[in-house]
């Protein structure tokens, strides 16, 4: 079995019965935590999880300018921690269909509401620089 394929059976064994877990997967940029919480998605029961990037709070990059951190996007002050803070707070609460926003880098720009955590997702994967 691989370290992974491990990490989510033990991620599996944890949760029991919970109707949600949660599953916090931080590091620095470009360290593989959208990799791994891509690999982790695929191995989890399907339909039962939901990646969460912190990505999807960066500010826009019209703010950073207004505030002289544009050359800074990505430090801990270019992100809307409170906005986040909430939605950690209403899926640890279980709320029905959370919507979640999308960091898409083809764009860089974040994309409100751009997926859905439905109210029988069970397993979040959040994954972010600074969980």
């Amino acid at each position: 079995m691989s370290e992974i394929a491990h990490l989510a059976a033990t991620i599996f064994k944890r949760a029991g019965k919970a109707r949600r877990f949660v599953v916090a997967i931080a590091g620095p940029p470009g360290a593989g935590k959208s990799t791994l919480s891509a690999r982790l998605h695929e191995l989890l029961p399907e339909g039962a999880a939901e990646i969460v990037p912190m990505d999807g709070f960066h500010y826009d990059d019209a703010v950073l300018e207004r505030r002289g951190l544009r050359a800074r996007k990505g430090a801990p002050e270019t992100f809307d921690f409170a906005g986040f803070e909430t939605l950690l707070k209403r899926i640890r609460a279980a709320e029905p269909d959370i919507a979640i926003p999308l960091f898409d880098r083809s764009m860089e720009f974040s994309r409100a509401a751009a997926s859905i955590i439905a109210a029988d997702t069970k397993f979040i994967l959040v994954e972010g620089n600074y969980l």
